[in-house]
């Protein structure tokens, strides 16, 4: 039992370093009005609708979102900027980051 839950393990992992493949990108956006777990849900939601996003995540206590996006996605500012604002929220500012 023990092997096969570390071989599961072993393919999980190997299936997430295929998602940060080259060309991976981590995006941190820096948001304000993020203030409740609703807010934290709904960035989450308008971002997992997205094809070019792999995984988010809200940080309220930072005010940030973090975003990995698929290997050779695209998700320029202006658009980003966009997903964030009409959600209700103000961006100020925004890094992003290759990821190995």
């Amino acid at each position: 039992m023990k092997s096969l839950k570390i071989l599961a393990f072993a393919a999980s992992l190997a299936l997430a370093s295929a998602t940060f493949a080259a060309g991976a990108e981590s995006v941190t956006v820096k948001v304000n009005g993020l203030v409740c777990d609703f807010c934290a849900r709904s960035i989450e939601a308008t971002m997992k609708k997205r094809p070019d996003v792999s995984g988010v995540h809200v940080d309220l206590d930072k005010g940030e979102v973090h975003l990995r996006l698929k290997a050779d996605a695209k998700l320029d500012d202006p658009t980003l900027t966009k997903l964030i604002v009409d959600s209700g929220y103000a961006v100020t500012g925004i890094e992003r980051k290759p990821l190995s």
